[in-house]
């Protein structure tokens, strides 16, 4: 009897070892929610005052007095008889909740004031479609950073050591700019440009970041453009020229287009002839001193214009453009790509220059150009010692009898050549294209010309039946006047090859 009344008695005592089990009926428990967010140090300036919100916990100690508009926040959740499976999350903007399953996002928050305060509420779902009752509560307090922008680099001309000089342009001229935002891109709303008056501005979306300026009236421009963002912050004003910065021009004025004609001067004078008076000459004789427009960048400082838009529109205020070169470098690689789409819209194109050129010693140190406004797939070095005597005869064939080798005309070389000078010839010509030649050489001389047969020197090209031509010269023009005809031949080339 005493050993049942023990058995009785432990049996109802409450087992120390086991946790108790929780009963069937017992209801799910919700989840909680936890949000922290991180400053950059240099945003952080104000001691946190209140941290007893039991579902927030805040990463640092410190909150800012203001931070930018642009967020990055995080939370995770924790289940006492579960897991945690989404999210739900709004601004008090927000009438909605947002569901997800990730556990950060970021966020741009819709500034329409100088300063805002928002405050950001989430919480957390459980596997059996429990919420917390209580949301994670975060507010930010938000101060407008105004917008700030500047030019694309190298898009405007440098000054170089002197900036009180004129930088000219033809009539149309592109502008290009970046804009950035402490409070993220997306509170740009808007920009805005004018010229000469800041009185009547011109309003462009925020995706904008550059203006082509056309029609532009002859004299002296002033460009500015400005950010605005959601806001209604104004960015600094973006000035060119601008007589402030040393670094670009104090003065930027329009050069009106005359003639039908643009002379291009690519050749810095070194050499023995005068090439620049000698086209001047020439067209001058041909159109008149009204016909034809000069371009020297020989003498320009700031050489081509750095926008492809830019220089397009240079050469399409002519229906012909002329392009020599002799001496150094030239620039024409860096007009290709404009040249090309010149052609292609039915423009025509005079080129004489070097398609190999030595620029120092040791011998062999060349320079290969490769355009898209002319086919020269074969190249070959007429001259490998560099040298090229006079009086060496040139003929110009009959174009309208492609490959027939009728002899019409000829040129012969007025000067010594001092440099290797090239043939070329296309090899696979593009769907639709056409290359002609137009002018070959004599047979070979003496151990100076190493060339056999009658190679090419000038080519006709023209990319589609549509487009317009390319006469390609890779024999200095100028110094083909040994029979006095050079400008009767130039003549022939421009209004009837080129008509």
């Amino acid at each position: 009897m005493l050993s049942l009344l023990f058995i009785v008695a432990c049996e109802s005592l409450e087992n120390p070892f086991l946790d108790s089990l929780p009963s069937a009926s017992q209801e799910n428990r919700s989840p909680d929610t936890h949000l922290f967010l991180e400053f950059a140090p240099d945003h952080i300036d104000t001691v946190l005052s209140d941290t007893s919100a039991d579902t927030t916990f805040i990463l640092t100690q410190y909150l800012p007095d203001t931070t930018t508009s642009h967020q990055v926040l995080y939370w995770w959740g924790e289940d006492p008889d579960g897991e945690v499976v989404a999210y739900y999350h709004r601004w008090s903007f927000q009438d909605e909740w947002t569901r997800t399953e990730a556990e950060s996002d970021t966020f741009f928050l819709p500034l329409q004031r100088p300063y805002e305060e928002y405050v950001f509420e989430i919480k957390a779902e459980d596997n059996n479609g429990a919420q917390d009752l209580t949301p994670a509560t975060l507010r930010i307090p938000i101060a407008n950073t105004a917008p700030e922008i500047e030019f694309q680099i190298n898009s405007n001309p440098a000054a170089g050591s002197d900036p009180n000089v004129e930088f000219v342009t033809f009539p149309t001229r592109t502008f290009t700019w970046t804009v950035t935002d402490l409070d993220g891109y997306e509170t740009i709303n808007r920009l805005r440009y004018a010229v000469d008056d800041t009185s009547q501005w011109t309003y462009l979306s925020s995706d904008i970041n550059s203006v082509t300026l056309r029609e532009l009236g002859a004299g002296r421009h002033t460009f500015f453009v400005q950010a605005i963002d959601t806001a209604g912050a104004t960015s600094n004003l973006l000035t060119f020229p601008d007589t402030l910065d040393d670094a670009v021009p104090n003065y930027w004025s329009v050069r009106e287009p005359v003639g039908t004609v643009l002379l291009v001067d690519d050749d810095p004078g070194i050499e023995l002839q005068d090439s620049h008076t000698i086209y001047v000459n020439m067209l001058e004789s041909i159109y008149g001193a009204d016909g034809y427009t000069l371009y020297d960048l020989s003498q320009d400082p700031y050489g081509l214009p750095p926008s492809y838009q830019d220089q397009l529109a240079m050469y399409s205020y002519f229906e012909k453009v002329i392009w020599f070169h002799y001496g150094a470098q030239p620039t024409l690689p860096d007009a290709d790509a404009a040249l090309r789409s010149y052609v292609d819209n039915g423009k025509n194109l005079f080129v004489s220059s070097m398609n190999v050129l030595i620029e120092s010693q040791p011998a062999d140190t060349t320079w290969y150009s490769d355009y898209s406004f002319v086919e020269m797939d074969s190249i070959f070095i007429l001259n490998p010692t560099g040298r090229m005597t006079r009086g060496l005869k040139i003929y110009q064939l009959d174009p309208s009898q492609s490959g027939s080798g009728v002899i019409q005309d000829s040129l012969v070389t007025g000067s010594s050549l001092i440099r290797r000078v090239c043939s070329y010839k296309p090899l696979e010509l593009e769907p639709g294209a056409t290359s002609t030649d137009l002018f070959v050489l004599q047979n070979s001389r003496n151990a100076n010309d190493a060339w056999t047969g009658n190679p090419s020197i000038a080519q006709l090209y023209q990319p589609s039946p549509a487009s317009g031509k390319t006469i390609f010269f890779s024999i200095p023009f100028q110094y083909c006047d040994g029979a006095g005809n050079l400008e009767d031949m130039f003549r022939y080339l421009l209004e009837d090859v080129l008509e």
